[in-house]
Order: structure tokens, then C-alpha cells, then sequence
């Protein structure tokens, strides 16, 4: 369990620089072959900071960690069943799922704040086979500092956020194919931690 002065400075830390990000994020920050970042309008994060640890349970009733997916680039999306802009992409980061679950991604959906049985009917309703998650508390919503919903997480194999995005997308574009298979290449090259950081 994370102490309150850990989970307010892990809020802080991720809210500066959240938003310092996308006041700062310039196209020159992009290499030739990364357009896909400004085009689907993802912060690129160029410091490493470490995602917050978190454990939650999913509709099953299974505790799911964070941790239990290093080693994996985590696609982490925050939602509710009620947010229009969520349901709308939901179709999408389904496909993403099925193009990439076998390739070392994997995509945790974690609803803030709802009933289990309404989160579970909707994702039958939707067909959706990826994880979903319930934060009924929004304890690890504030600890990535969503203020708004859907806000969208991208980590890398060690654990640390390489991107950010604030609303939905199309994660079925040929720009989010891109970008994902981008960061699963990059992250099995022995330079990853330079370009990353770069």
C-alpha cells in the first residue's frame, strides 16, 4: 500500500510534467520516422519517469499489478462506462489489442469509480477481450493525476512513461500501428534507453 506523501509526490511529479509537456512538445522533438507521435497528438516524454505502482483487481475478482506486466510495453487507459469519448474508443483499442497481445503489449483499462456488474455488462456488450480493471476509489487515477477521462498511458518494458495522451483516439489508425510497433522494436534494441532519452 502506497503512503499518502508517496502517492501525493507521485501525482505532482506526473502532473508537472504532464503538462509541462504539452506546453512544450514541439515538432523538432520527433525523429523523421516518429511523425506518428504529433500526429495522433501524444506528449513524447523525454525524461524517464517511473509509472507508479498499483494493484487492482478485474472483473473476475483477480488481483492484477503493474509489476506483473515488466518486461511488457503497458498501453494504461483511464475511463468510465458513462464517458462518451471513452465508449467511442473503446472499438479501436480492442483491434489494437488483438494486433499486438502476442507481441510483448499489453493494454489495461481501468475504470474510475463504477460498479463492477455495470463495468462487466459493458464489456460483454462491447465484446472487449482486453483487461479491464475497477479503481472504485480513483486512488490510481489520482496517483497519475487524471483529471479528465479518457487520458491515456504509454510505459515501457522497464516501467518507465514514454508517452502521454488527454482524450480519445483512434488506436486503430495506421499512426497508432505505427507507433506501437515502433516502441516494441525500439524497446528490443540494445540503444533503447538513448533514444528514449534523447
Amino acid at each position: 500500500m502506497i503512503g499518502k506523501a508517496g502517492r501525493t509526490l507521485s501525482l505532482f511529479i506526473v502532473a508537472a510534467h504532464f503538462l509541462a509537456s504539452y506546453l512544450l512538445i514541439l515538432p523538432n522533438k520527433v525523429n523523421g520516422k516518429g511523425h506518428f507521435w504529433v500526429e495522433l497528438g501524444i506528449v513524447r516524454f523525454n525524461e524517464r519517469i517511473k509509472a507508479p505502482t498499483f494493484t487492482l483487481k478485474d472483473l473476475d475478482g483477480r488481483e492484477v499489478s503493474l509489476e506483473d506486466h515488466r518486461g511488457k510495453i503497458v498501453f494504461l487507459n483511464f475511463w468510465a462506462t458513462w464517458c462518451p469519448p471513452c465508449r467511442r474508443e473503446m472499438p479501436s483499442m480492442e483491434k489494437l489489442h488483438s494486433e499486438f497481445k502476442d507481441r510483448g503489449f499489453t493494454m489495461l483499462a481501468v475504470d474510475l469509480r463504477e460498479e463492477h456488474t455495470k463495468v462487466k455488462a459493458f464489456k460483454g456488450k462491447l465484446k472487449l477481450s482486453f483487461p479491464i480493471l475497477l479503481d472504485p476509489d480513483g486512488t490510481v487515477g489520482l496517483m497519475y493525476s487524471v483529471r479528465s477521462i479518457p487520458t491515456t498511458y504509454l510505459i515501457d518494458r522497464e516501467g518507465y512513461m514514454v508517452g502521454g495522451a488527454l482524450g480519445a483516439r483512434n488506436w486503430a489508425s495506421k499512426e497508432a500501428l505505427q507507433l506501437i510497433e515502433h516502441l516494441i522494436l525500439l524497446s528490443s534494441d540494445s540503444s533503447y534507453e538513448r533514444n528514449v532519452t534523447r
